[in-house]
This record gives C-alpha cells, structure tokens and sequence, in this order.
C-alpha cells in the first residue's frame, strides 16, 4: 500500500551523478575496524545486572554505488562485559541479520578472558535452522566465556535503502555506557530526526565534506519494566526519515500526502470487466446477507459479516491475493486483497468510508507531529456515518469491537474526492475514540446451593461478556471443530472458580463472532466438586471471596514509579453471591464482606473496587462493583490504583464464618 517508497527513491535518484569522487567518505567499511590497544573494562562483577555494554555504534550509511543506486550499508560495533551468569549464556551465541535482501559486507568478532584473545572470523559464522519453522538464521559462538570477560563484536551489512522512517529502538533492560549512532547520506539527502522517550537530541554535524551527518552520543539507562505500562511503546527510540532532495528541490518528503495520493488511486482504480462482475455479485451477496435473520444490521454491517464469514486471510504479499478473481475463486486475501474487496464493494453500495493508517500502541503510539511510514502499520477502514470501524483483515473484530490497541490512539484518515475525471485524497489526522467501561464488562452472578447435611454443595453460575472481554471468546466458537476442545473452552467460562471443579448443565449462549458487540456472551452451569467450605470446630468458613474467581494481585510494587499506568482498555465487574445461612448457624462476621476503595482524580471517581451485602431473610446477597475508567492513570495516582487493584484480590481471600447455635 505504501507506494510512496518507490516514488521517494525515483526523486532521490532523478539525474543524479558524481562522475569523479575526489573526497574521501566519512565511513568506509574496508577501513572500519575495532581499536587494537582498548584496555579491558575495569568493573567489579555484579551478578546482580546482566551485562554492561561499554560501547555500542550504530551507523547507517546512505550511498550511491558505481550504477548510481542508493544503497544502505548499517554497521553494528557492540563491546560487552560480561557480569553474571545469565549473561555467559545470553551472550554466548549471537545473530547476524542476514535475511533476504541483505548482503554481509565485514565481519568481526573477539573474546577477551583474563587477558588472552581469541577472534573469530568469517568462516566460523554458522548457520541454524529455526525449529518451528525451519526458517534459516546465521549465527557465532564465543568459546570458554568466563565471568569478567569482555566480548567485542561488529559487522556491516548492505541493505536496500530505508528513506521513509528508518526507527531504532536503543534502550534495553541493560546498561549503555557509551552509545553513538550516526546517519551519514550524500550531500543532496537530507534527514530529520526525533527521539522518544528519553531526553537525548541528535545533532547536525556540518564540518564533513559532499555529506551530511546526523548523529547522537550518549549514555542509555537500563530499561527498567513496570506492570500495568506497555515496555515496547516506552523504551529510548529514535526515527530517522528523508526530509529534503537538494538535488530535486523536493521537500517535505516523508510526508503523507504522496501515501494517502496513492492510497486514493488504488481504492479508485479502473476493474476489467469480469472483476467487475465480480465485486457486483460478492456486494449483491453482501447486501442481503443474514438480512432475514438480523434486519436492523446495517448494510455495512452485512458485508463485513459476509466476507468475514466466507473469506480467509492469508499474511503473504502473493500478487494474487489481491486479485479479485482469484480472492473470489479462492475465498483467500492478503491485507492489499481484504482492503480492495471492502473498498470495491462499499463503492458499489455507494457507501461512504474512510481508510486508516494507525499503529499497535502497545508497540508505538501514533505521533502527529512527525510523519513517518512506521506509524503506518495497521489498516483500518472507517464508516463515519455509522461511526464503525472495520479491521479488514481480523476475523475476530466484529461491529466496531477491534484490537483495543488500535483504540486511544490518533490515525492518519484518507477520504477521497473527486475532481474532474480524478480522485484526490485529502487527509486529516485523527483520534480513535477510547471505549468507556460501560462498553466492556464481565457480570457473575453465583449462588450457593448446600446440600443435605451440608454435603453435595454446589455453586449455580450465571456469567455474560460484553466488549473486549467478550472478544477473546464469542468469534472462536465458530472455528473450532474438535468438540473436546469446544467443550473446554465453553468450560472455561465458567470454571473460573476452580479448574478441577466439575461443570454440570453448561448452558452458553451468543456464542458466534455475528453478535460481538451486540448480544452478550452468556454462560450458565452448576459446579461441584471444589472447596469453598472448610469445617472449622462446629462452625463453618464459606470463602465467599472464592466465587469471584483469581484477581490480579500488585502486593510487591515500588512506591515510586517512572511511568504512568496504562489501561489496556477501560472495563467494569459486576458480581453478585448469594448464599443462604443454613439451619442452626448464624452469620458472625458479615462486616468482612464490605468494602470501599476508590481512585479519585480532582473530586472524580476514575476507578472503584466496593462491596457490600444485605440480609434478606436467611439470604445473604453480596453485591460487587469494580471498574476502571480512564486510558492512562498518572504514576503520582499509583497507590491509590494499587489499593483498588489488590481490594479485589483481597476480597478473593474473604471468609466468613457460619457459627453454630447453641
């Protein structure tokens, strides 16, 4: 989809020669090498850290070989001390990147123990074979690795060029020292550059000559991970792009505009006569399908539903899965494939939509101030109309309810419109909206059921999903055959309580990707054969806190945080437990089953764990309401979030006691 790669590379390489080079070049990778005389580091072995690397180069070098093609050559110098035991493991085996399109231009490697060193050279990479795939990697081994000793390594590889987002993600769980990373390109390239996540800024270096250098010296912190915050989308991270060609006049490159021109073109193109036939009969399909059975779906609902239901998604970049003959004849597309199937048909139902570049927050959130092709990863399609987004690619999405990583996250929107004999693509960027809690939500109700003589005792559970946590359940249903495995998943449901418990009259409903987001997932069964009641004296200890399932528990967590908590997405509990008080027993401690733990954010409730119970009778109904709200909590709120998150997983450990009369 992203054509604009090719047309960046064209502009880049329009008429442009040095006949006669009369300069010497920054970087030459002939003359690169290792300092022979570095003395070895100096540092107490700690087994407490991995490792510490004590220098690490990174070098991207844009040039034009003798056939004026630009090429990438990327070297990667990294100097290791080795300070525990998990590092000789870790650091025993490396990789070298040497995939398709890659060609190894130099290589070298050395071990230095207490004083001797040993090198490796080329004729000692080896090769592997991966076991789940028998994909093919290329590798070397250092021999006789001992606590204190020093690896070095570097090699130079000759990719084709990146120009349109070059992202380098340089913090690790491991100590930089000394980390230098340079972008060196011909005197007519020239490009920007931003860094992430910490507070490091790249330099110009305006002293070499027929070249232009970006660079950035620094030291890097280890990456220390913390719970409940995504550690991919937080490391140190720097993105490289091409901004200006001298040589052209282009500016503004890796801007969007020449994407989203192209994104406009493809979804407009001209189909031959029998694709067209095609796209009439698969959208005539589309438009009546499950109409008799759901008529208040929307037509853009029916044809989602439609393909999902009898086309596969196959992750490949095979021209003909983009074809709409043969996507029709095979019922198989790839993501260009699913894109044009959608576009074509909602065409030809004359149903507006917009299509949506957007990123795994998870991994990367999207930035709007710096365009880049890395913010183009995910392709979504918008119906604003509707206000429903589709992931034509993703099965399991149905009626708006997506990855909710794509969610709480800005997207770049195309639209096009037609001018003259010509489709123009204009662009906006754009939030996708983040679910509240109400939309998501996981609702047990339990009942205690004793048995005679307090024997037999049993537990009737009524469970329903709604939203993402209905996500990972209603769409899979559908696609599995084995039925033991069916069984057990429909089990899962249920037996949150206890997995060895065993399920009677398993009753679940809704159970097909067609209703998420539209009917909840329900569940009903009776479960037997577990403990919740243990004998204490005469008396009794019912585990109510039991019932409500395993929760998430954060005893152990630092009192100060770098990051603030992030929500995967927002969602609400709701739980309810019955239990009659038996014959000649009274309730002693009912107070044990109350609790109040808020998050307050300027006087306003953002997240709730609370219980409480009343006496109807001999009834004891316990009532329990938890939910969290917000996307992004901040870390100076974070014992308050602990409290509501561990009163859930002190309620789990609740029991009160059933006191025998006298």
């Amino acid at each position: 989809m992203t054509k604009n790669k090719t047309l960046c590379l064209l502009l880049i390489l329009l008429g442009f020669s040095l006949t006669a080079q009369d300069w010497e070049p920054y970087f030459d990778y002939e003359s690169y090498d290792w300092q022979e005389d570095q003395a070895v580091y100096d540092k107490v072995v700690d087994d407490s850290t991995s490792a510490v690397v004590v220098f690490e180069k990174l070098l991207y070098n844009y040039s034009y070989t003798d056939e004026n093609i630009l090429v990438m050559d990327r070297l990667y110098h990294r100097r290791v001390y080795i300070n525990s035991t998990r590092a000789l493991e870790e650091f025993n085996r490396k990789y070298i990147p040497t995939g398709e399109g890659s060609e190894l231009l130099k290589f070298r490697a050395r071990a230095i123990n207490a004083g001797k060193e040993i090198e490796i050279d080329e004729d000692d990479i080896q090769t592997g074979t991966l076991e789940d795939s028998e994909e093919e990697y290329d590798y070397f081994a250092f021999e006789g690795l001992e606590l204190g000793s020093e690896v070095e390594y570097y090699y130079v590889n000759r990719f084709r060029p990146n120009t349109n987002g070059l992202m380098i993600t340089y913090q690790e769980d491991i100590a930089i020292e000394n980390f230098e990373i340079e972008v060196i390109t011909p005197w007519n390239l020239i490009f920007a550059a931003k860094v992430y996540n910490l507070p490091d800024s790249v330099q110009n270096d305006t002293s070499i000559e027929n070249e232009n250098r970006l660079y950035l010296h620094t030291s890097v912190p280890a990456f220390e991970a913390e719970s409940v915050s995504p550690e991919d989308a937080l490391k140190g991270r720097i993105i490289f792009k091409l901004d200006q060609n001298l040589y052209t006049g282009d500016r503004d490159i890796t801007s969007y505009n020449y994407t989203a021109q192209n994104v406009a073109s493809f979804l407009s193109s001209e189909l031959d006569r029998k694709a067209k036939k095609v796209i009439k009969k698969e959208a005539e399909n589309a438009q009546e399908y499950l109409l008799e059975e759901y008529p208040d779906f929307s037509v853009a609902s029916r044809v989602e539903h439609y393909i999902k239901d009898n086309y596969n998604y196959y992750d490949a970049a095979a021209p003909q899965l983009s074809d709409i003959e043969f996507m029709e004849e095979s019922k198989v597309f790839n993501t260009v494939g699913a894109v044009r199937l959608y576009g074509k048909i909602f065409d030809y139902l004359e149903i507006p939509y917009q299509f949506v570049y957007t990123t795994n927050r998870n991994n990367l959130y999207f930035d709007e101030d710096f365009a880049s092709n890395n913010y183009l990863s995910q392709e979504l399609i918008y119906l604003a109309d509707e206000e429903l987004y589709i992931d034509p690619t993703e099965v399991m999405s149905r009626n708006g309810v997506m990855n909710f990583n794509f969610t709480g996250n800005k997207g770049l929107f195309i639209e096009r419109e037609l001018l003259g004999d010509e489709y123009v693509a204009t662009t906006s960027i754009n939030e996708i909206p983040y679910r509240p809690a109400s939309f998501t939500s996981d609702t047990i109700k339990a009942k205690v059921v004793f048995g005679p003589d307090m024997l037999d005792n049993k537990v009737e559970v009524y469970r329903a999903l709604t939203g993402y946590s209905a996500r990972s359940y209603q769409g899979i249903f559908e696609l599995i055959e084995d039925e033991d495995d069916l069984k057990e998943i429909k089990e899962s449901l249920v037996s949150y309580i206890d997995e060895e418990a065993k399920v009677d009259d398993l009753e679940v409903t809704n159970a097909k990707a067609i209703y998420l987001g539209v009917k909840p997932l329900q569940a009903r069964a009776s479960l037997s054969d577990f403990r919740f009641m243990e004998s204490a004296g005469q008396d009794l200890l019912l585990n109510v806190g039991k019932l409500i399932g395993p929760q998430m528990t954060m005893y152990d967590e630092d009192s100060v945080r770098d990051f603030d908590i992030y929500n995967p997405f927002s969602r609400a509990y709701y739980r309810s437990i019955e239990f009659a008080i038996p014959a000649g027993y009274k309730l002693a401690n009912p107070e044990k089953l109350r609790f109040d733990e808020k998050l307050l954010i300027e006087g306003e409730i953002k997240a709730i764990f609370k219980s409480d119970y009343r006496i109807e009778g001999n009834t004891v109904v316990v009532i329990i309401e938890e939910w969290y709200e917000d996307q992004i909590y901040p870390k100076e709120y974070f014992q308050e979030y602990l409290k509501v998150i561990n009163a859930a997983a002190d309620f789990n450990k609740v029991s009160v006691l059933l006191e025998k009369e006298v």
